[in-house]
């Protein structure tokens, strides 16, 4: 709401924990505030936490952002009963869930080092990482599992254990990505390495095939993400991170779990080459399952993109119309919800057992409103889309479609 707070003395009075008060540091917090609330700040309430804009130094103030949330709080009134169960928590059976994926994946891990694992078990453990990470991980640094902020933060930590890093999956996630879904000079996901995602992107000529070769460039998307955040907990944290505390050194430590990972592969395997097919095969496959649902779920033919300012404009607008929902509950239980993106992108922080029954008050009201909604009844048709959407990205533009998005983009 362009006030200014404290971010250090705010983080310490969080009921939520610290840390994603801290990463929101330097930020325009608003968005994030009201999604994972479902309320406006009470800045009556923290007047002793605000900073005076005149006290603010220069490289740290911000444009003024105006996004409209009216729509946004009528949703929230008309969902309230839905989510009164649990208040969107996770309800008891969620638990469940958790000690299964976790052991798993957990017991396969110690089975290493006394035990040669055929590949397959592997193959098993991937996918239990990737729900783990769909899952558990999700939920947890959303703060969507518990009100209580330490079992948030443990069971995201669970991010680490796989592979990733829980710090730098909520700054990027929660603090970039939520706030400027599909945002082209904002939202860092449009921004991979080899794909054409947006009309901003110089174009060459190897996007024309790009509609095929996504799916390998997502299986090389595991390991490399495992060895960029590695060297990014290990190198840093820089100055912007060391707001985090202790945080970054909990994170590191659950890292170690990954060299123990692949010494257990290489004392029990008898190859080296069946050592190295372990390693790749643990992170390749899971990594190749999180990436392309993430992918499908912003690209799609109908897609909001150029002309999204994430600044302004209706918050339920900007939201929806950048992601997708597919399929039904079977696919939510497997995929911790994030197959009912848009859901998910207005509320963050509802547990995902909730998002099918949220879907049809959310869909009705964008609606009445004009608000596109797309729900794709299959996984097919949401992957066909995809593959269309990626092949016109990958036609070279002609000087009429650079103009046209330059415009669309300007308004």
């Amino acid at each position: 709401d362009n006030v200014y707070y404290d971010t250090s003395r705010m983080a310490a009075i969080h009921p939520g924990g610290p840390v994603m008060v801290n990463l929101s540091n330097r930020t325009d917090a608003t968005a994030l505030f009201v999604s994972s609330h479902r309320r406006r700040f009470p800045h009556e309430r923290y007047t002793e936490y605000a900073v005076p804009e005149d006290e603010v130094a220069d490289e740290v103030k911000l444009p003024a952002y105006h996004q409209d949330y009216s729509l946004y709080l009528a949703i929230c009134d008309k969902v309230r009963p839905i989510l009164a169960p649990t208040n969107g928590f996770a309800p008891w059976w969620y638990f469940i869930k958790v000690a299964v994926l976790v052991s798993v994946v957990v017991g396969l891990d110690v089975l290493s080092f006394v035990w040669t694992r055929p590949l397959w078990t592997t193959l098993v453990q991937s996918f239990f990482m990737a729900w783990i990470g769909l899952n558990i991980q999700h939920d947890a640094n959303h703060g969507a599992v518990s009100r209580k902020g330490y079992v948030n933060r443990i069971l995201g930590l669970t991010q680490d254990l796989c592979g990733g890093s829980s710090i730098a999956w909520m700054y990027n996630h929660n603090v970039v990505h939520h706030v400027h879904c599909n945002d082209v000079d904002r939202d860092a996901d449009l921004a991979i390495p080899l794909l054409r995602l947006m009309k901003k992107v110089p174009w060459h000529l190897g996007y024309e095939l790009q509609q095929f070769y996504f799916l390998l460039l997502e299986a090389v998307f595991g390991p490399v993400h495992v060895i960029t955040n590695q060297i990014w907990m290990w190198s840093g944290p820089s100055e912007e991170m060391k707001i985090v505390g202790n945080d970054w050194n909990v994170s590191r430590a659950i890292s170690l779990v990954i060299p123990l990972r692949i010494v257990g592969f290489f004392l029990t395997q008898p190859t080296v080459g069946l050592a190295i097919a372990h390693c790749l095969l643990q992170y390749c496959v899971g990594g190749l399952y999180l990436a392309f649902f993430f992918l499908i779920s912003h690209n799609f033919d109908g897609a909001r993109k150029e002309g999204v300012d994430s600044r302004s404009g209706c918050f339920v607008k900007n939201q929806t119309e950048t992601s997708s929902n597919v399929a039904g509950e079977i696919l939510q239980f497997f995929n911790g919800g994030l197959n009912f993106q848009i859901e998910h992108h207005l509320f963050p922080r509802v547990h995902h057992s909730y998002y099918n029954k949220l879907s049809p008050v959310v869909r009705k009201m964008c609606e009445e409103k004009g608000i596109t909604y797309t729900h794709f009844p299959t996984l097919g048709d949401n992957f066909r889309s995809t593959f269309h959407h990626l092949e016109k990205l990958g036609h070279k533009p002609s000087n009429t479609e650079e103009i046209a998005g330059d415009k669309e983009k300007k308004q």
